[in-house]
């Protein structure tokens, strides 16, 4: 399928920041106790490459999802698969972060650094990123976080468009199709239950 030949693997994240290679997933995992996210595929116009939309419930307040996602020097520890992360500077609400993702042998981790500007507000919260520089063709996306179900809950969006500078063969797309974003909504879960 010519479509799915572009899509990317996603990582995210996020790169919240910076992140990565998308996917459309499967409904295997969920998330942190949740229904899986709903994954939507949208086509770009001047580009084969289509933007992932992932959008789903965390049985978390939104103000822990929001410090699991915007945090960038934490993914490492947070994220799957990050191998990397560091905030390189903040300017009021701009975050410049560089986020290293772990690609599997014998393919050359990706590295990203982007500016993402934070919005907080009583009615949700959000960050949007775009690729300063790094592997990749371009990287924009972000996370929105808002309260759900009088604030015990997070519905959360996260929306990536990237393409690496490398093409990357079918069975990680494959893998990233059944995988990946699940697991990333999975992971910011139970790293939400972490926060004090």
């Amino acid at each position: 399928m010519e479509r799915e030949r572009s899509l990317l693997f996603a990582r995210p994240m996020f790169v919240g920041a910076a992140l990565a290679f998308a996917m459309l997933a499967g409904p295997e995992a969920a998330a942190g106790g949740s229904a899986p996210p709903d994954v939507r595929v949208v086509e770009v116009k001047g580009t084969d490459t289509p933007k992932v939309v992932a959008k789903g419930v965390i049985d978390q307040p939104p103000e822990k999802v929001w410090q699991v996602v915007s945090e960038c020097a934490k993914y490492k520890k947070r994220m799957p698969r990050i191998e990397a992360s560091r905030l390189v500077k903040q300017e009021g609400n701009k975050h410049t972060c560089e986020v290293t993702i772990a690609m599997p042998f014998p393919l050359s981790n990706l590295t990203a650094v982007t500016e993402a500007v934070h919005e907080v507000s009583d009615k949700g919260m959000s960050r949007r990123w775009k690729l300063v520089r790094g592997d990749y063709k371009f990287n924009q996306g972000s996370w929105e976080v808002k309260p759900h179900d009088g604030g015990k809950k997070s519905l959360v969006v996260y929306t990536v468009h990237a393409e690496p500078n490398t093409s990357l063969p079918g069975w990680i797309r494959e893998a990233a199709q059944k995988k990946a974003i699940p697991e990333l909504f999975e992971r910011v879960g139970e790293e939400a239950a972490k926060v004090k």
